[in-house]
């Protein structure tokens, strides 16, 4: 009787131990504004249709559909549509203690922190079917949670990672030098990120994420550093500097649109926190793009 017998040889992906924060679709709409930010994990963006760019760093990066891009932890960056006929729609996900095309001599070094803010744009236009299949199925598991649908998640997740380390030469990596993101914390950023203009309270915070709210404030200001509700003005108070910056929206128009109910009160608090009212922040970067154009 033939016997043939296979062995296994374990490597460095072998006993990858990662955590799926979240997965979502996007759609751009008039209504989205982009704002450079940065996690303390690594995203994957995979393009469905439509065209864009990602400011990635102080590079700005061009995508199209079927393109997939790796953004590691630690990474600023931030993404838009260039065409209203033709937005951009992606859907991405966040991978806690992982790394993308990372090498192992790299996260040794004492600057690996520094090294880890690397970003990876790939395309899998011949893939594509296959790529969104995961993914939808990925999505569905978490929609429907059926029995031991975690197990799934990260078994589909898995999957997919070897598919594109299959289609390239990257490697993956454990950034085992990073502390694992508590999920509830990086749920509430992630909801604030994406919802800052909505109406938020801690109770609402509170309901999302299924902890008492003062453990909450508790947690995400050990996490994050600042508590909750601070984060969310501070939020409100970039995302309106930009505006002040690039439009010319009137200062109730700004404040109404990130999400302050009362003009006088967001002027108070941009003022708290940038140190000079929004009608002289906008004046001065005025003036600031004035004398570059005459340079």
């Amino acid at each position: 009787m033939g016997n043939t017998r296979y062995l296994l040889t374990k490597n460095n992906v072998y006993d990858l131990d990662f955590e799926l924060i979240y997965i979502s679709k996007s759609k751009f709409e008039n209504d989205w504004h982009s704002t450079l930010h940065m996690h303390p994990f690594t995203e994957i963006f995979f393009i469905t249709s439509g065209q864009g760019t990602f400011q990635i760093g102080d590079e700005i990066v061009s995508v199209k559909e079927s393109d997939l891009i790796l953004i590691n932890p630690n990474c600023s960056h931030t993404e838009r549509s260039v065409s209203s006929s033709n937005p951009l729609e992606y859907i991405v996900f966040a991978i806690n203690n992982l790394a993308i095309g990372i090498s192992p001599s790299t996260l040794n070094e004492d600057n690996s922190k520094d090294a880890l803010n690397t970003y990876k744009v790939l395309n899998f236009n011949k893939k594509k079917s296959e790529i969104l299949y995961n993914l939808n199925t990925l999505i569905n598991e978490l929609e429907e949670k059926n029995l031991n649908y975690e197990l799934a998640c990260k078994s589909i997740l898995t999957l997919f990672l070897i598919q594109v380390m299959r289609n390239t030469s990257s490697d993956i990596f454990i950034t085992e030098n990073f502390e694992k993101v508590n999920i509830e914390c990086m749920k509430i950023k992630n909801y604030i990120d994406s919802h800052y203009s909505e109406n938020i309270t801690l109770d609402f915070l509170s309901n999302l994420t299924y902890v008492n709210k003062f453990h909450l404030v508790h947690l995400f200001t050990k996490e994050m550093g600042i508590s909750p509700i601070n984060y969310l003005i501070n939020k409100r108070i970039d995302e309106s500097k930009n505006l002040l910056i690039t439009t010319n929206y009137s200062i109730r128009d700004i404040s109404s649109i990130v999400g302050f109910s009362n003009s006088s009160y967001f002027s108070q608090m941009f003022k708290k926190i940038a140190g000079i009212s929004p009608k002289d922040f906008r004046l001065n970067n005025s003036k600031k793009q004035t004398e570059n154009k005459l340079a």
